[in-house]
């Protein structure tokens, strides 16, 4: 079904969030489609500003110990003064955009018969039109496998002209080298304007610590080809063939990559220097992306609408929501996203996954570990594409590393700490402002949720006894510290905050409390994944002894006067009603504290938090609400929720509180863009049709009412079991199973326990 695969628009990309993404994880491309002066904008995963340095902050310990002691004491803006006055540390680097590749054709604008396309099935995108008697078409891609984005540009009864050239907004020197056209530059050694400027500053006093990068360019053709310093210009020709590869020097994140960096112009030569097979070049990369994108088949309908472009259903969509297949083709775009992005070997995906055009990104483009980045790989386990979590796990093994010192020096704890943004160099520290966002120091606890989950969905024992266990923990130690006793002896974690948001507090706003419902909850779920993975592994008996008897006399999930599950130790007035963060209800999702089923008292408590809060936000916020409301069995409540994660937004830059949506091209609105939104949403899907806990899995736990026929083949459930489902007239008709050992699953309220040999079972209903 082309209208769930397939976005087309019939003019060019007129802003980036419009052009249309490709990427391998490493490299990623922006595509504009314009017909005199093609651009494709440039990313590569390892630009970034900065340098490896140490960020921690002299006395902050003795800070921490002060603000510790005037949270138990009750003078909370007292410890959150201390905290902002001499705890926080320096901001995060910024993820960098590599350049262009400007292709500049002979002829002028004019064009007819104008199509440019993204296949989600193959990844490749293309454009075509006419000029004249002239058929020109351009395909373009980024190979996983022979690490560069492919270009053909193919011209129809006749010939054409084309200028190939690279520009970059960094410092940078373009020559001719071995063939080549070669770019090399260097990155700033700080990123010190904080959004606050649109251009980044280079300093004499801070020299050789800027990273250091190489792009190039190999040419294939059947017309006449000069490269000079600067372009390669090819004239006469009826086909052309470009390829991109790019390199930093990037050694990890303690190496400084001036002077300690790998290679990275002999890596760009080589890779080069052998003589492509553009179609070999193109299967290999199509068998790479369908080895992970094909796993996954959903069907929930189709309206026949492949015959509009992409923008205009997006815009009609207000008014005609009987275009269902948008649905799955937003699952479907957020799924190709998720492979292009993350790669094993890759970084993790930023705020915006690898593609980013400006210097100065918001939010320095940078991992927001408070929800935004875990976000990012919510999808990749019940999409059956582990192979995608691999850079996640790796920057979470490196955290765990880097944060030892952080939890040492600034808390006096033992394992590590991280805060709410992290960077290439594995920056562990708070940053400076406020403690409303800064002050955070709960995202290893989040990360460990995730990881453990990889274990459950894979059941691989050698990863959970050599990864995962051991940074659970180093992270669980670390909490274990954080711990006090309030003043009827419960265990707090004290001070706390809830993510970006705040309380009123004698008429003004506060963030800091003895402890949040947030805090808590992780706590809570890592100490009870340590337990479980001790017992799995037969080992640390000694310490989930302890875990065990801390969970004893851990603070218990609080519910207020409105009926909501209270976020902050006390019942505070909200400074905002509406915050698009819901950070109180980590126990409903993504962990599996709170049940619709195991515990509706609490799970009534969410929901009513959830209306208190309201249905609209943020990009992102949207994307999570939908995940909530599945989890309370509310399909049709989830919709309306994608319906409006669904709403066009036009380019209309930093404008958050006027609520998310989606862009021309399908990107995530914060406003601005920020793909966890995308990537919130494909979960959402999962969520809305697949559950699993405790050893059960639950089959279409809340299928929204307009979602009454349809299949999906492929998802993951825990215990390693693959899942397909038919559906009719809202009802289960069959499902099949694809693993080993028991699988219990739960239907209509009624459970049935399947044995399982490593094949498929199939059941009619």
């Amino acid at each position: 079904m082309k209208d769930s695969s397939f976005l087309w628009y019939d003019k060019p990309a007129s802003v980036w969030t419009q052009a249309l993404p490709i990427g391998n994880g490493t490299l990623g491309g922006m595509i504009y489609g314009k017909v005199e002066e093609e651009t494709v904008s440039l990313n590569h995963d390892e630009l970034w500003t900065g340098h490896p340095k140490n960020t921690i902050r002299p006395g902050s310990l003795e800070a921490f110990q002060k603000a510790r002691a005037l949270a138990l004491d009750g003078k909370l803006r007292e410890s959150q003064n201390i905290i902002e006055s001499d705890f926080m540390s320096t901001w995060s680097q910024a993820y960098l955009p590599l350049g262009d590749l400007v292709l500049t054709f002979d002829g002028s604008d004019r064009k007819s018969d104008y199509i440019r396309s993204l296949d989600l099935d193959t990844a490749i995108a293309s454009v075509s039109y006419r000029q004249g008697k002239r058929i020109m078409r351009r395909e373009l891609f980024a190979s996983h496998p022979d690490k560069v984005i492919a270009v053909r540009l193919i011209c129809e009864n006749g010939k054409f002209d084309v200028t190939a050239s690279l520009r970059c907004q960094l410092h940078h020197k373009v020559k001719s080298q071995s063939g080549l056209l070669v770019m090399s530059g260097e990155a700033p050694s700080e990123h010190n304007t904080n959004g606050q400027s649109d251009k980044q500053s280079y300093s004499k006093v801070d020299s050789e610590r800027g990273m250091l990068f190489t792009c190039a360019v190999k040419a294939d053709t059947d017309g006449k080809k000069h490269i000079s310093g600067k372009e390669i210009e090819i004239t006469g020709a009826t086909v052309v063939t470009l390829y991109l590869t790019a390199e930093t020097s990037f050694n990890g994140w303690q190496n400084n990559a001036f002077t300690n960096g790998k290679p990275h112009l002999e890596p760009c030569i080589e890779r080069l220097s052998k003589d492509f097979d553009y179609e070999a070049v193109k299967m290999a990369h199509i068998a790479d992306y369908r080895a992970l994108y094909s796993r996954v088949e959903l069907d929930i309908g189709s309206n026949g609408k492949n015959n509009i472009p992409t923008g205009k259903r997006l815009r009609n969509f207000k008014k005609d929501k009987n275009d269902i297949a948008l649905y799955t083709l937003l699952f479907n775009f957020g799924r190709y996203l998720a492979i292009s992005s993350s790669r094993p070997g890759s970084q993790p995906s930023t705020l915006q996954g690898i593609w980013n055009e400006k210097l100065c990104p918001p939010w320095h483009s940078n991992y927001t570990v408070n929800i935004n980045t875990e976000m990012n790989y919510w999808p990749v386990l019940p999409c059956d594409m582990p192979e995608i979590n691999e850079p996640l796990i790796e920057m979470v093994r490196d955290l765990s590393v880097a944060g030892e010192r952080t939890a040492k020096e600034m808390y006096g704890m033992h394992g590590f700490a991280a805060h709410h943004n992290v960077d290439i160099w594995r920056m562990t520290t708070p940053v400076g402002g406020c403690a409303v966002w800064a002050f955070w120091p709960m995202s290893p606890g989040w990360f460990c949720e995730h990881i453990f989950a990889h274990y459950e969905y894979t059941m691989d024992e050698k990863y959970l006894r050599e990864t995962a266990y051991p940074i659970m923990k180093k992270s669980a130690e670390f909490y274990c510290d954080y711990l006090v006793e309030d003043k009827d002896g419960y265990l707090i974690a004290a001070p706390s905050t809830s993510p970006e948001n705040n309380f009123v507090l004698n008429g003004s706003n506060c963030a800091v409390s003895q402890t949040t419902t947030m805090t808590m909850s992780i706590i809570r779920e890592l100490f009870e994944n340590c337990i479980k993975a001790s017992d799995i592994l037969g080992e640390d008996k000694e310490f989930a002894e302890i875990l065990k008897d801390k969970l004893k006399n851990m603070l218990p999930f609080k519910i207020g006067k409105k009926g909501q599950l209270l976020e902050w130790y006390n019942e505070e007035k909200e400074s905002e009603i509406h915050h698009r963060h819901c950070s109180m209800l980590y126990g409903l999702h993504p962990a599996h504290l709170i049940t619709a089923d195991g515990t509706p008292e609490l799970a009534d408590a969410c929901r009513r938090s959830l209306e208190i809060r309201g249905d609209d936000g943020t990009g992102w916020s949207l994307g999570w609400k939908i995940n909530f409301w599945a989890r309370l069995r509310d399909g049709n409540h989830a919709l309306k929720l994608f319906d409006q994660q669904l709403r066009f937004k036009a380019s209309t830059g930093m404008n958050y509180s006027h609520g998310g949506g989606t862009y021309e091209n399908l990107f995530d609105a914060h406003p601005p863009f920020q793909i966890d939104g995308n990537f919130g949403a494909v979960s959402g899907v999962c969520e809305m049709l697949l559950d699993c806990f405790e050893g059960k899995i639950y089959l279409l736990p809340a299928l929204p009412d307009k979602w009454s026929e349809g299949s999906v083949r492929g998802l993951l459930a825990k215990g390693n079991i693959k899942v397909d489902m038919t559906w009719s007239g809202g009802k289960l008709t069959s499902y099949s199973l694809t693993g080993n050992g028991e699988a219990h699953i739960v239907y209509g309220g009624q459970e049935t326990v399947h044995r399982l040999d490593g094949g498929t079972l199939t059941v009619e209903l």
